[in-house]
């Protein structure tokens, strides 16, 4: 099967979650190959899941330290975007992976501990979405199953923590960060280059694929849903919202 891969670009919070909305809708309606995709954030962001409730962030905090804010289109919990990590998404049909969601977070998530092994970091899976380094998490992920059989699955790779501004955005102490969360930095002192190059490789092996850039129709369809579905993180009156908590510190979900 042939793939996409679209090289890393910052973009803002909104227009991150617009730009996968757009490269789920090409891929469903077959204008482009299965899609990998790295990007990262114009400012440190927050985003939360889909139905989660926004009340869990430190809103203050977030506009004190200019954090963005987005809503995912997948669910699970609030995950702290610094500009240094790293972030990815995965579409293609689900039958790539066996119709199984399962099956494909377990070959997605093995890209990244692969790639962690090839930098000297030794890496698990656990609770089928999280990825952990001696116990404590440095990866979390999260998928839909969505129409036409498309499969997304995006998920972010910590470089380096931010102990001042992420505690007090995720509402949670600056021990427990410390005690949970893990970063490649605390393990390698390998720079941002290196770290690209070797998950691109893991995540390109073995596959027929080609560099490109967004169509014109996918960046003109994400400035549109940035500006009329992802500039917002408030949900329609009467919509069930979910405590959920924070990625980093809670398991699975």
């Amino acid at each position: 099967m042939k793939w996409r891969l679209i090289e890393q670009q910052p973009y803002s919070a909104a227009m991150n979650m617009a730009i996968d909305h757009a490269v789920y809708e090409s891929v469903a309606n077959q204008r482009e190959y299965p899609t990998i995709r790295f990007y990262r954030w114009n400012n440190s962001s927050v985003s939360i899941g889909a139905y989660q409730n926004p009340k869990e962030i430190n809103l203050d905090a977030c506009k004190k330290h200019n954090v963005g804010i987005v809503r995912r289109m997948t669910g699970g919990r609030a995950v702290f975007h610094d500009k240094a990590d790293f972030t990815y998404s995965v579409i293609a049909p689900i039958r790539v992976f066996n119709y199984s969601i399962e099956n494909a977070y377990r070959e997605i998530c093995s890209w990244i501990i692969n790639a962690l092994d090839d930098l000297g970091i030794k890496a698990a899976l656990e609770s089928k979405n999280d990825i952990v380094v001696n116990g404590k998490k440095i990866s979390g992920n999260a998928a839909k199953a969505m129409e036409k059989g498309i499969y997304l699955q995006h998920g972010t790779l910590v470089y380096g923590i931010d102990f001042d501004v992420m505690p007090q955005v995720l509402n949670v102490s600056e021990d427990l960060i410390k005690e949970r969360v893990t970063s490649i930095l605390q393990h390698k002192k390998i720079n941002q280059e290196k770290t690209y190059n070797t998950l691109k490789n893991s995540f390109t092996k073995n596959k027929e694929f080609k560099t490109e850039e967004l169509s014109k129709y996918e960046l003109m369809r994400a400035q549109d849903l940035a500006k009329t579905k992802y500039n917002t993180i408030m949900l329609p009156a009467d919509t069930l919202l979910k405590n959920k908590g924070a990625c980093y510190v809670e398991r699975g979900g």
